[in-house]
């Protein structure tokens, strides 16, 4: 009897000391509160750590002291991952020892970018797919379909975006609306903000008279923020733009471009606002421009779904013949993004 007692105490003690274990991980916050669980990840400035008593905290990493974990984690350092041993060290710094590392040192916390426990893909794949159609009929028979994607491949120093968008009508049988966009665009960090740029579009649009216009362009671009909740870019640069029109004359010449990025949760991230901006100016003409915008709200569903309500407007100051300069457009969409 007395040897299956001891058994049972040593099971229920070996259990709390499992986990204790589990929860060995410390954090100490600049104003010297304590937080004590199981450190899950560090990415995009936000710290996240589970607790017994409060569940998956997320904590500002700027405000973050001192941290101690448990054993060994994968930590990005600049362009490096290492996987060490983090314990405090001065206030502001780390100490990591690791095999990785030929002696124990000491780096500010500023320099850690990602940290998590289970090696993360070096490259991290993100997207988005929206349809949209209506159809009426009676007095008006109208028959509406559009579409759009697009694909982020963002390593620690690279970025690649592809995307395109599609619109098609019909009313009373003839057609009123036939245009496409595709895009593509690599960005280097030279910097965490400073990134270097290339890309190129390619757009047809029947009712503007635009049988293909392509952009081919380069130049520098800004990160000033890009993390769940708040993502914003600003590039400038130059670009050729060559168009070819059905019937009109066909141009082609060097341009000034610039663009934004721009996209922000809202409501405890229940509601996405974005809004992306691009213009080129002809640099031998600067009344020679068009732009497009696209500005709108998305509404989470469920597990990646998505209603959208977005408004496109783009402008030409010298379009075609007989084609005006406006072109404007209200889009009800349902999507997924992962």
């Amino acid at each position: 009897m007395s040897r299956v007692i001891t058994a049972g105490i040593s099971l229920v003690l070996g259990v709390f000391l499992a986990a204790g274990a589990a929860y060995a991980d410390e954090v100490v916050l600049q104003n010297g509160d304590r937080i004590t669980g199981e450190m899950v990840d560090l990415s995009e400035g936000k710290l996240s750590i589970k607790t017994e008593y409060a569940g998956t905290v997320k904590i500002d990493w700027s405000k973050v002291q001192s941290l101690s974990t448990d054993g060994p984690v994968y930590l990005t350092i600049g362009d490096n991952v290492v996987r060490a041993t983090v314990s405090p060290s001065e206030d502001g710094t780390a100490r990591l020892e690791s095999e990785d590392l030929p002696a124990a040192e000491s780096v500010e916390l500023s320099r850690l970018k990602s940290m998590s426990y289970e090696r993360k893909p070096a490259v991290k794949v993100s997207g988005r797919i929206n349809v949209g159609a209506s159809s009426t009929s009676g007095n008006t028979d109208k028959e509406q379909l559009n579409g759009s994607f697009e694909v982020v491949a963002r390593s620690a120093k690279n970025r690649m975006t592809i995307g395109a968008e599609a619109n098609r009508a019909e009313t009373d049988g003839a057609q009123t609306e036939s245009n496409w966009l595709a895009y593509l665009a690599y960005d280097h960090f030279i910097t965490e903000k400073w990134y270097a740029y290339a890309s190129t579009s390619a757009e047809n649009d029947k009712f503007k008279d635009i049988n293909l216009r392509t952009t081919l362009g380069a130049g520098a671009g800004y990160q000033f923020f890009e993390t769940e909740q708040t993502n914003l870019s600003m590039e400038l640069g130059a670009s050729y733009v060559n168009t070819d029109y059905d019937t009109g004359v066909d141009s082609d010449y060097p341009a000034a471009r610039w663009a934004m990025n721009f996209r922000q949760k809202l409501f405890k991230s229940r509601v996405e606002f974005f809004n992306t901006d691009s213009v080129h100016v002809a640099l031998d003409d600067s009344d020679n421009f068009f732009l497009r915008t696209r500005t709108g709200l998305r509404f989470p569903i469920v597990a990646g779904m998505n209603s959208t309500i977005q408004y496109n407007y783009d402008y030409d100051d010298n379009p075609a013949p007989g084609r005006v300069k406006e072109d404007k457009a209200w889009l009800f969409t349902l999507g997924y993004a992962w």
